[in-house]
């Protein structure tokens, strides 16, 4: 033996085992077994030498160092050893024989040939055969088991080495652990071939199992010449070596792809062999064919979670913006069957932990705003449908993308024909069609819930109920404790539908429900706004039209959103420009054409801008900062320190073309203080001008009588100005509160009339309520009926006439006395002085307390009409408290 085996692996005389087989990589492809035989025969040896030198260095020393002897001497066997060695070259060239040497008939063969041996013999060679087997290192571990048994190593290796139990006792258990792929599945022409798929095969299952997968990666990345043995589950193996490592192999595709094609192969092993082949394809960066397997592959529940980590990952790096979708999708929303009430809340579909901890991982900057929102509203608890109304409103039938992000959001917001319309659908595209099909399976559950959910169903039955009258079920009433099942009459209505109007009668009339979630704003366009939302499309339409709802509902969600925050809708529209295009006589037009335009850099120019005439768009600007319109819906928290400001600046140009009366009537209000009286009247006297008419307009307010009836005549508008000019004035004083019948003028004026007057009206609601406030934070005695006494108090009309019936009771008593008896005439003429001056309190405390009480003519008048049908006491009450204190409690 000499040293050249280094040379032929180019490396320096070492003990490294691991660079010695990456020496012998490195070599491999400079001879090929098929072209260059006797090359690769030497490299083995060479490979195995170095091999075995690192194993023993010192042994190997001697041999070596030894010159080769010139003759050798033969010194004559034995027959026991000749019969000996007979049975371990035999063993040898079966070891060496590449068409037999993996073949188990071959072995069972061999065997059978030690009954041509005497005991004795068999008892020498089978020791020997142990070792010459624990020296070959591409033995067959299933072939050598035959031996082992048949020999009884295991059992009586204690007797024959005591000294190497250990060592030999390892190595029975790795033959009978058997081989990890069937060796007869190589090419048995060739054993070099066999001794390196073997060493190769060998080397790479145990960097699997004990390496980190960068160490695989580096020694399957070698270029080396290998053959793989037909055995699929080996191949499957390999294949799943390379995918942990990440390293491509093109022979392993090949061979999945033909067991793919293979018309025998059944069912679950065509399942095995496409997970093979969609990771060679990612690893190969073939990324078209790996999405199409793994989409497939993503329905196997054996590969559902590599199939959603390499979709997400797929998803990420070539359709970002979808990822969010993805997850949406990817949600496996687990639903219990509805048995009881106790478990219909795990009946409702619902975002899993590992769907909200995908979507938290996102980096929502990475998004676009309206994507973001998405994010944000998935992992929200309120899944609030504010948030992610812009993004549907993105989806105009034109974007892919945010037609599924539509589809994802009515899981939570689409109404039955919504959730329909996803069942519907379809996608050309593979990717599309994949998170479809998950969006449809959820749809499912949906549907399921809202059509066969009993809360749900008893809620609609009370909301649909013809009585406008009908009473709200208890298990729905959030006010009350035994109000359990309002969660599911708060799911329902967060899903905005064209519902009749006795239904939104009903959630009107229950304040709970009026303000909540997508049915707050279209109760308010039905009872405070000044139109309703279009009606959804009928039947027919639809028919002709399938995108005809959505945009129905899309349209709705554009005046919702307005009305919601209408700055922000303002500039998402501008944005936005080719997404909303309306026709000329759509009563939105204007306002659209508005938002897109350049003339506006802030609010208040946008304010200006926008006509606020328009009935419809007047009551979309209830949010609108600082508005006439917000100020008018929200009387109560109109701020009066800065009212006459905004008049002054922020209004000034909106309301430099309305109607100058009107703005007389305005200015009137808002200036109308002692410190202001200078003021006021350069402001009238400048609207006025020159204009005869508007002088005597300026002159009743200033004298504050009624405007003349010849400019009233005919003059509805000036009508309307003369009678809010009066009702001021009747707010003169802190402690002055109006009558019923002026909140009603007031209310019906501000119903209907154009923006001045309806601002007016509002204004003097809101100081009758400011006054009210005031009124009510007095102290004030209570009043009860019985206090007869009390001039400055107030009764009612149970009171009064108790009181007057008092009064009554005494002067029939003196008349009867006056017939009968003779009384003192002082005592008489007192007690018909108590009979008048308790009528005159109790016409005095009911005038109190319906506030009639303009003056001493008044208070004559109403004592005189006494006697016709005791007039007085048919006067209207106050129900609060007014300057006389509250009114009388029961």
């Amino acid at each position: 033996m000499n040293n050249n085996f280094w040379q032929l692996l180019a490396i320096e005389k070492t003990t490294d085992i691991a660079l010695i087989r990456q020496a012998y990589r490195a070599k491999l492809p400079e001879y090929h077994p098929e072209t260059d035989p006797d090359g690769f025969k030497a490299l083995r040896e060479a490979y195995e030498s170095a091999m075995q030198y690192a194993k023993s260095p010192e042994s190997m020393a001697d041999d070596l160092n030894q010159e080769q002897p010139t003759e050798e001497v033969i010194t004559p066997l034995t027959e026991e050893e000749r019969q000996v060695k007979e049975i371990c070259d035999n063993y040898q060239a079966l070891l060496d024989d590449p068409l037999r040497c993996h073949n188990v008939n071959e072995w069972h063969k061999f065997v059978a040939s030690f009954y041509d041996y005497p005991m004795s013999i068999m008892e020498i060679a089978k020791w020997q055969m142990l070792d010459i087997s624990y020296d070959t290192l591409t033995i067959s571990l299933s072939c050598v088991k035959i031996l082992a048994d048949n020999l009884r190593w295991r059992q009586q290796i204690i007797n024959h080495s005591p000294t190497n139990i250990e060592m030999y006792t390892n190595f029975f258990d790795h033959i009978d652990r058997g081989d990890f792929f069937d060796y007869d599945s190589l090419p048995r022409t060739n054993k070099t071939v066999q001794n390196v798929t073997i060493d190769y095969a060998r080397c790479a299952r145990w960097l699997f199992w004990e390496k980190p997968s960068q160490e695989l990666n580096e020694y399957l990345s070698i270029h080396s010449v290998v053959y793989l043995p037909d055995d699929s589950e080996f191949i499957q193996e390999l294949a799943n070596w390379h995918y942990f490592s990440k390293t491509p192999n093109r022979g392993l595709l090949d061979y999945a792809l033909s067991c793919i094609a293979d018309p025998n192969q059944d069912q679950q092993k065509q399942e095995e062999w496409k997970a093979v082949a969609a990771m060679q394809y990612s690893l190969l960066e073939d990324e078209h064919n790996a999405l199409l397997l793994w989409l497939e592959l993503y329905h196997l529940p054996q590969y559902q979670e590599k199939a959603t980590g390499w979709l997400m990952l797929w998803c990420a790096k070539n359709q970002f913006e979808y990822l969010p979708l993805l997850i949406l999708a990817l949600n496996q929303s687990y639903c219990l069957k509805k048995e009881n009430p106790e478990n219909y809340i795990f009946s409702i579909p619902q975002l899993t932990p590992s769907t909200l901890f995908r979507l938290l991982e996102l980096n929502k900057q990475d998004f676009s705003d309206e994507i973001a929102a998405v994010i944000s509203w998935a992992v929200d608890n309120n899944w609030n449908y504010r948030q992610v109304i812009y993004a549907l409103l993105c989806d105009d039938g034109n974007s892919r993308l945010y037609r599924l992000y539509r589809h994802a959001i009515m899981l939570r917001h689409g109404n039955k024909k919504l959730l329909q319309e996803i069942l519907a659908e379809s996608c050309e595209d593979k990717f599309d069609q994949f998170i479809l099909e998950n969006l449809q399976r959820q749809a499912r559950q949906n549907l399921e819930w809202l059509t066969n959910l009993s809360p749900v169903q008893e809620f609609t039955e009370w909301l649909y109920q013809s009585d406008e009258n009908a009473v709200i079920p208890t298990k729905f009433d959030p006010n009350v404790e035994e109000g359990e099942l309002f969660l599911y009459a708060r799911l329902w209505l967060d899903r905005f539908d064209d519902i009749p109007f006795i239904a939104k009668l009903h959630l009107y009339d229950n304040v709970a429900y009026r303000n909540m979630e997508m049915f707050d704003w279209p109760i308010y366009y039905e009872f405070r706004g000044d139109n309703t939302l279009p009606q959804s499309p009928n039947q027919s339409i639809i028919a002709a039209d399938n995108n005809a709802y959505w945009q129905w509902y899309r349209y709705c969600l554009l005046i919702i959103s307005i009305a919601d925050s209408p700055i922000k809708a303002a500039n998402f529209i501008r944005e936005k420009d080719n997404l909303f295009l309306l026709s000329e006589n759509d009563p939105l037009a204007s306002l659209i054409d508005t938002f897109k335009s350049g003339q506006w850099q802030n609010d208040t120019e946008l304010y200006n801008l926008i006509d606020s005439d328009n009935r419809q768009i007047s009551s979309m600007l209830v949010n609108y900062p600082n508005s006439i319109e917000a100020v008018i819906y929200a009387s109560d928290e109109i701020n009066w320190d800065e009212i006459e400001q905004i008049v002054e600046q922020r209004w000034a140009n909106k309301l430099a073309n309305k109607s100058v009366a009107g703005l007389m009537l305005l200015y009137s209000i808002v200036f109308d203080k002692a410190n202001q009286k200078t003021k006021l009247k350069e402001i009238l006297q400048k609207l006025a001008g020159d204009n005869t008419q508007l002088q005597k307009i300026v002159e009743s307010f200033r004298l504050k009588i009624s405007i003349p009836s010849s400019l009233k005549k005919d003059n509805d508008e000036l009508q309307k100005i003369d009678t809010l000019k009066n009702l001021n004035q009747k707010l003169n004083k802190d402690d002055a509160i109006y009558e019923k019948e002026d909140i009603e003028t007031l209310i019906e004026i501000k119903h209907n009339s154009d923006i001045t007057l309806k601002l007016c009206s509002t204004l003097l609601l809101a100081k009758n309520m400011d006054h009210q406030k005031k009124l009510k934070s007095k102290a004030f005695p209570a009043n009860k009926w019985w206090q007869i006494w009390r001039w400055n108090g107030r009764t009612n009309l149970i009171g009064f006439l108790k009181q007057m019936s008092f009064s009554c009771l005494l002067i029939l008593l003196l008349l009867i006395s006056a017939s009968q008896t003779n009384l003192d005439n002082t005592i008489t003429d007192i007690l018909w002085g108590v009979a008048i001056i308790n009528i005159i309190f109790a016409i005095k405390r009911r005038l109190n307390d319906g506030y009639y009480n303009s003056g001493i003519f008044y208070f004559i008048s109403a004592s005189l009409a006494l006697p016709i049908l005791l007039s007085p006491c048919w006067l209207s009450s106050v129900d609060e408290t007014n300057r006389y204190g509250p009114p009388i409690t029961e």
